[in-house]
């Protein structure tokens, strides 16, 4: 016996109409995975990674929060130091100013200058404000060291006397 197919019009549409079937299953089925699919990832945006999202957001949003912060305060210490720089040069222009006048006075005037000075850098070093004496103070010297050698030849000076009067007084004269 052979099994042949029959080419009639009946068998045709019946294969047509299996083909159609399929073709719109699939279709069917394909684009119901597809939106499953998509549903599914739009869920697993919304509970994994939106709180992430959100959560480095803030992270990056807090963190130029602080660099703008930092670069205020940065603006202000510029600020600050252009102040002190200017006041520093102030002062040290008064005290040019002051030290020429004391270089052609009497050593008894600059002796008592320089006195005065020790007794004041001694009590502004007790409470912190300076760390040394002033002609040896690192900035000084790096910024006006003709100042601060002139300070320290008087210096030199008052101790120098300081000593001959010390050895005059241990050693008195017949």
């Amino acid at each position: 016996m052979t099994y042949q197919y029959d080419y009639n019009a009946e068998a045709t549409g019946h294969v047509i109409g299996l083909r159609r079937g399929y073709e719109q299953g699939f279709e069917a089925g394909q684009v119901e995975g597809w939106n499953k699919a998509v549903a599914d990832w739009n869920t697993e945006v919304k509970t994994q990674w939106e709180p992430l999202v959100d959560r480095l957001t803030a992270e990056r949003d807090e963190a130029i929060r602080a660099r703008d912060d930092l670069l205020e305060q940065v603006r202000h210490a510029g600020q600050q130091t252009t102040k002190w720089h200017n006041a520093f040069y102030s002062l040290l222009c008064a005290l040019d100013s002051a030290m020429g006048v004391l270089e052609h006075a009497p050593q008894d005037m600059r002796t008592r200058m320089i006195l005065d000075l020790a007794k004041r850098a001694e009590y502004m070093k007790d409470k912190g404000w300076i760390d040394s004496m002033p002609q040896n103070n690192s900035v000084l010297r790096s910024r006006a060291r003709p100042t601060a050698d002139q300070l320290q030849g008087w210096w030199d000076q008052v101790i120098a006397h300081a000593k001959k009067a010390a050895d005059r007084d241990n050693n008195p004269t017949p």
